[in-house]
């Protein structure tokens, strides 16, 4: 939650030039944030934050852009609501501003999804409506494998709309249904930090990117050491297994081996948990790792031909189901 603290602090300071733009975020705020009541036949307009700074910003801007004082009224946290919230409430007028923001139509009838003219508007009121849509219900998790910018919206015709925002913007968002609430996600961590550049978040994209590729970082050290373990795993496994088919191999053939590969069996047999490469190291005189695994190779070929010829158990029989495991 700190991070949604960090951007939501960030995009109420947001200057906003174009009043048209203003208009579709204040009128998002609106729409994402609470919404329109009627109370004894009089319409009241209010919405409901998280930050006293989303509120402000919301009664600043309506009272500029159409001269109406709305009252902020500060709900401590009490019972199973968790948190300070704030509520701006506009009582006289009520009306007047729902019909300006475009939240009732001419019948007095709310609308459903986000007013025409922020859906027809220009790419700044889209952004605007990002912005205004996040101020009231967004989050932002920490980057990793399940990172999200998302939004909980008062109904799917809201959701799809600003799914529709997000693609005009060019911006990969889906509209889905979670525990009965609508819900626009964006999980791309590059179209999350697109997103927050276009709504002005630009010193909360730096601090989301640096832990994002603090966490990438992690993953892959991670990943190579896993990698690493399972190899060596593996390696030790394999010389255990040689090991175990090089000393059935010289209990066939006995004396009868050629010295070379008789050399090389006993040398796997001395140095039983090494590779390889090492082995060739210490053979005298020094050999490739290809030379070594010949030798054993051709030795243990041999053996079991032997072995076939008398009718006796092969090489592969020392052979365990530990040692023919494999790793998962």
């Amino acid at each position: 939650m700190a991070l949604t603290q960090q951007v939501k602090s960030e995009l109420a300071t947001v200057p906003v030039l174009k009043p048209e733009s203003r208009r579709a975020e204040i009128a998002t705020m609106l729409r994402f944030a609470g919404g329109i009541h009627l109370v004894s036949g009089q319409i009241v307009v209010e919405g409901e934050f998280d930050t006293g700074n989303a509120a402000r910003r919301l009664r600043a801007g309506i009272r500029e852009l159409y001269d109406f004082d709305c009252d902020i009224i500060v709900v401590n946290s009490s019972g199973m609501r968790r948190g300070t919230r704030y509520v701006v409430r506009q009582v006289r007028r009520g009306e007047d501003l729902a019909r300006l923001t475009g939240l009732i139509g001419a019948r007095r009838v709310p609308v459903r999804g986000l007013p025409a003219q922020i859906v027809g508007g220009s790419l700044e009121d889209q952004v605007a409506a990002w912005r205004g849509a996040f101020l009231a219900r967004g989050s932002l998790t920490e980057p990793g494998r399940s990172m999200a910018l998302e939004i909980t919206c008062p109904s799917s015709e809201s959701a799809l709309a600003l799914v529709g925002a997000a693609r005009r913007l060019g911006i990969g968002a889906k509209a889905r249904e979670v525990r009965q609430m609508d819900r626009v996600v964006v999980r791309d961590g590059d179209a999350i930090s697109e997103l927050l550049t276009r709504m002005g978040a630009n010193e909360s994209v730096l601090a989301w990117e640096e832990r994002r590729m603090r966490r990438e970082v992690r993953a892959s050290a991670n990943r190579l050491a896993n990698f690493d373990d399972a190899n060596l795993r593996r390696s030790a496994r394999a010389a255990v297994a040689a090991s175990a088919r090089v000393e059935r191999a010289l209990e066939i053939l006995g004396e009868d081996i050629p010295d070379h590969l008789r050399s090389a069996g006993e040398l796997r047999l001395s140095h039983r948990d090494a590779s390889l490469e090492e082995l060739g190291r210490l053979h005298v005189p020094p050999l490739t790792k290809d030379a070594v695994a010949g030798r054993i190779r051709r030795l243990l070929a041999l053996a079991d031909k032997t072995a076939a010829e008398r009718g006796v158990a092969p090489t592969t029989a020392a052979l365990t189901s530990e040692m023919l495991a494999d790793d998962k």
